[in-house]
């Protein structure tokens, strides 16, 4: 009971990181706020955790808009009594995960269109939700979490896939940036850079491409690809008070796969 009556939100909280993120954090004695473009997806999980003794809310919210960022961090103040933990895990994967096509592009042959929605939920999407949740917890004056999802590709180039490599760096110092300015406010800020993680937009991934598999298995050093809820045990220590001293951190969790 790490979190024992904090309040959390958890953006992209209907499915893999953010939805292991949700279970671990309500495990945790805290109250949830589950925020993702799926709002029928966020309702069920809702439901679910209905029994476990939490304030348990769904929200349906597109990361990238503003006005309905906004909207959602004034309902977990009213709903939930205030924030005092942020998991930014909303993102679109590179390389079509998820979806029909794969955008696997060079950099000469990437449309604008697809650059740009990439990064308006991966980067601007994080701004947004980090800048609401902090004007939040600065008008609280209690201090607080905020977690970001940063990907091991902030920091190693991957070739065709510009868009995901450069919004995940810009998570990165977007988490440095807040970390110097919020720390007068007793605000941490940190970064979490999963590996491979065996969530749906991996999933269909693989089913795509036979091979790809074996090939990001044997790229890592423990020789296995990672499953949502151990993202989620960083997160829940990262909001916890035994990492009241960290923050301006990169969390390495990708079992080897990247050693800084």
């Amino acid at each position: 009971m790490r979190i024992e009556n904090k309040n959390a939100i958890v953006t992209g909280g209907a499915s893999g990181i953010g939805r292991a993120t949700v279970r671990r954090f309500a495990a945790e004695g805290a109250n949830v706020l589950i925020a993702d473009r799926n709002g029928a997806g966020a309702e069920l999980l809702a439901q679910e955790l209905a029994g476990s003794g939490r304030k348990v809310l769904a929200h349906q919210l597109d990361v990238s808009n503003e006005g309905e960022v906004d909207a959602m961090v004034d309902r977990a103040v009213r709903d939930l009594g205030g924030v005092d933990i942020l998991v930014a895990a909303a993102a679109i994967p590179y390389a079509g995960f998820g979806g029909a096509e794969d955008r696997h592009r060079a950099i000469v042959d990437k449309p604008f269109a697809e650059w740009r929605e990439l990064l308006s939920v991966n980067l601007d999407g994080v701004f947004l939700v980090d800048r609401a949740v902090a004007r939040a917890m600065i008008k609280a004056g209690g201090g607080g979490r905020i977690i970001n999802i940063s990907s091991v590709m902030a920091v190693r180039p991957a070739v065709n896939s510009s868009d995901y490599c450069v919004s995940k760096a810009g998570v990165w110092m977007l988490t440095k940036v807040l970390a110097l300015e919020l720390a007068p406010h007793r605000i941490t800020v940190n970064a979490i850079a999963p590996g491979g993680v065996r969530t749906p937009m991996l999933g269909a991934a693989l089913q795509r491409n036979p091979g790809m598999e074996q090939a990001i298995i044997d790229s890592v050093p423990l020789h296995r690809i990672a499953e949502p809820e151990e993202i989620a045990a960083a997160a829940v220590f990262l909001a916890g008070e035994e990492a009241s001293y960290c923050t301006g951190t990169l969390l390495h969790v990708n079992g080897g796969t990247l050693m800084v």
